[in-house]
């Protein structure tokens, strides 16, 4: 099984989780190229300024109660 590569985004999205805002990463997700205060909004402002497809997250205080899928 191939192991996911782990990368910290604390420095990244810290300045967005005060306002809990929907950012959009690009695709090496070292970059924040949009934010919005919902999912659609992070998304709309994302195509006007990248053809790319983004990397979607809610920047958020406190992750202990996300819980991740597979």
């Amino acid at each position: 099984m191939k192991k996911i590569k782990e990368i910290d985004l604390t420095d990244l999205i810290r300045p967005y989780a005060k306002e809990n805002l929907w950012i959009a990463l690009n695709t090496a997700q070292d970059k924040v190229i949009a934010t919005g205060k919902t999912l659609k909004e992070a998304i709309d402002n994302a195509k006007k300024i990248s053809n790319e497809k983004p990397v979607l997250m809610q920047a958020v205080q406190d992750y202990s109660t996300f819980i991740l899928g597979y």
